[in-house]
């Protein structure tokens, strides 16, 4: 009780804030208009809190932009790019989206000049959110890199925000869990912050995941509070987004009447914020509701209200028609106050010419209608040509995006049966059952295709097994890694080599004769094992990466990383012949052979690499576990460590018990 009386009390102060707030853009307006610009305005205007610059959109692009014209702050890059990103959020949500895109990245190159992390990560997580229709998949890595600089700096008042639209993002991509957690995440920050003003945008967003999932109760019980601390806010587009989002509600509910007044109330706000992308989503779900009523007078009303919206924003042609027919009727007003007062004067002192004066005042309005008439007959022949152009360009572009979608997909079929004659080669299941007692393979490529493999293969009562990791990774890797399969099963089935080292010298001189010109280096990282079944003796050779062995003693286990050679299977620095090392294992031990793409895994709380000491560790402390527990176990750490980060590298895990 004692806590919802502070966050009142908190709540009424900030009320009286925004009112002097609101009062103070009235006298900035005024002085810029009155007065000659200078830095102490200037400042001021820079102090506009964000409600209100969103609340009051048409006054704070004219000081923002009148100010940015003027260059009011020269040289000094950190307050001009915090005027161009106040400039850019107003071209943002006035519709303007290419001056808010070229507005954002000024902003970030003049916070990169001036060594300024802070501001660059908060204009980049404005720019993410901003093209996240366009690239959803490059506004999800520039949120989190904005996220991981804000924390780094413990930026806790900025970071709210961001987090708040990293979960726009994630529901856009239809990842509706994680959506709900960062929602949760940057309320539970703004909470700690009394952030009054971006309480209610947390509340609203969880609302919305709430309705997705069909839980309404919940969901009305948060969008009621966010609805009224916004009320006693006076925020106006905060207020129209929650009317719009219960509109939405309602017509998933199929009551069509409450959906349509929710609509109403969001246009209007919208329209009284003058924030026309708002507007046309309202325009747009209004028409649809008459219509479903069979209003179609209505509906037909809010369908041409959405499309002149909607072509005002995204139609420049229509902006400069519009423009001349403003000035056009602007002239034809003055003209017709010209021709009434000289009316007024002649009858005054000739009262004798007053009929023919009538005549002459009610010729000039016939002519003025008839040009008028011929001004928009023109005007709208015009537009309907420019519609026309438009239409084609849309058909061309269509065709072009249509080309492209179809490229791509060969594409991708080509790479996917590409993918299908990679796995035909990897060692197959039932080969690995009559030869390991007890194993599992975590194999996660990067792309469609890996760099990454493993194989194995019989051959005069041995029994062979490679983890390797070939050059590259995707398609180049994927090609990399045929050729070294080939190569292998050349030594052992054509060339009749047994041991694992003699194998590599072989592989190696194939590749450094077929591809290893011009200073190229390709080949693979690697380990071959050979288990003889008439000796039971495990030999082993080892390219860069080492097998590591985990000695079972009951219920505990430590690790042994064994012997390698420091030298790829390819052209390097060294040429030297490879060791043949051989293993000393007891039943119930166990054997494993990895790649680096694990361990080289960026994660964590600092965004750094596993490292291979961790993994190691890993490994040992479930040794003693069932096989697949331990595959499980490594997935689950993998995406616990890696969480939004993309992965890097091809990943292969093989583990067996001896």
């Amino acid at each position: 009780m004692f806590k919802n009386f502070i966050l009142f009390i908190l709540l009424i102060n900030q009320i009286n804030v925004i009112s002097q707030v609101q009062r103070g853009i009235d006298s900035i307006l005024f002085e810029i208009q009155t007065k000659p610009l200078n830095k102490s305005i200037a400042d001021k205007a820079l102090a506009i809190p964000y409600d209100i610059t969103v609340n009051n959109l048409n006054k704070s692009f004219f000081i923002y932009e009148r100010l940015y014209n003027e260059n009011i702050f020269g040289e000094d890059k950190i307050r001009s790019g915090d005027l161009i990103e106040k400039l850019a959020l107003v071209y943002y949500l006035k519709g303007n989206y290419l001056a808010s895109y070229n507005m954002h990245l000024k902003s970030i190159q003049l916070f990169e000049e001036a060594g300024d992390e802070r501001r660059k990560a908060n204009v980049m997580a404005t720019l993410a959110y901003a093209s996240k229709k366009r690239n959803l998949k490059a506004s999800l890595e520039m949120m989190a890199n904005a996220i991981r600089i804000l924390k780094k700096l413990n930026a806790k008042s900025d970071l709210t925000s961001a987090i708040d639209n990293y979960g726009v993002l994630f529901e856009i991509k239809g990842d509706l869990d994680s959506a709900m957690f960062f929602y949760n995440e940057a309320l539970r920050l703004k909470v700690a912050l009394n952030d009054s003003v971006g309480i209610p945008y947390s509340l609203n967003n969880i609302a919305g995941i709430y309705f997705i999932k069909k839980n309404f109760s919940e969901g009305l019980a948060y969008i009621n509070r966010s609805t009224e601390i916004r009320n006693k806010l006076h925020d106006y587009i905060g207020m129209a987004w929650n009317e719009h989002t219960l509109g939405e509600l309602y017509v998933s509910l199929g009551n069509n009447n409450e959906a349509r007044e929710h609509f109403r109330k969001s246009f209007q706000l919208a329209k009284k914020a003058s924030y026309p992308d708002l507007q046309s989503r309202n325009a747009k779900q209004l028409s649809s509701v008459f219509a479903k009523g069979s209003r179609f007078d209505s509906a037909y009303f809010y369908f041409n209200t959405f499309f002149d919206i909607h072509d005002s924003l995204y139609n420049e042609q229509t902006q400069k028609q519009l423009l001349e027919m403003e000035t056009l009727y602007e002239t034809e007003k003055k003209s017709s106050q010209i021709v009434t007062l000289a009316s007024k004067n002649a009858v005054i002192e000739k009262e004798i010419e007053k009929k023919r004066n009538s005549q002459l005042f009610l010729l000039s309005i016939l002519g003025l209608c008839l040009i008028g008439g011929i001004v928009i007959f023109r005007a709208y022949r015009q537009k309907t040509a420019a519609n026309k152009i438009i239409s084609s360009q849309k058909i061309e572009v269509e065709k072009h995006r249509n080309l492209i979608a179809e490229k791509q997909k060969e594409t991708i079929d080509s790479i996917n049966y590409a993918k299908r004659i990679q796995y035909a080669l990897l060692a197959n299941e039932a080969l690995l059952q009559r030869n390991l007692k007890e194993h599992f393979i975590f194999f996660k490529p990067k792309d469609i295709v890996s760099g990454d493999f493993y194989w194995a293969t019989e051959h005069n009562d041995r029994f062979y097994l490679a983890v390797c990791d070939s050059t590259g990774h995707g398609v180049p890797g994927a090609f990399m890694s045929l050729l070294n399969i080939g190569f292998l099963n050349e030594a052992i089935k054509e060339k009749e080599i047994r041991e694992p080292n003699e194998i590599f010298n072989y592989v190696r001189n194939r590749l450094i004769e077929s591809i290893s010109h011009e200073e190229q280096q390709d080949g693979m990282d690697g380990i071959l094992i050979c288990f003889d079944k008439g000796s039971g003796q495990i030999t082993y050779a080892a390219a860069n990466n080492a097998p590591i062995l985990i000695k079972s003693n009951g219920s505990s286990a430590h690790f042994i990383e064994l012997g390698k050679d420091k030298m790829p299977i390819g052209k390097g620095e060294r040429l030297e012949p490879y060791i043949l090392f051989s293993i000393a294992a007891n039943a119930g031990d166990c054997l494993y052979l990895y790649t680096d793409g694990f361990a080289d895994q960026f994660g964590g709380p600092k965004g750094k690499k596993f490292k291979y000491n961790p993994l190691n560790q890993l490994l040992s402390s479930n040794s003693n576990e069932e096989m697949n527990n331990q595959k499980m176990k490594l997935e689950q750490t993998l995406t616990l460590w890696q969480r939004e980060l993309e992965q890097v590298d091809d990943i292969l895990i093989i583990g067996f018990r001896i």
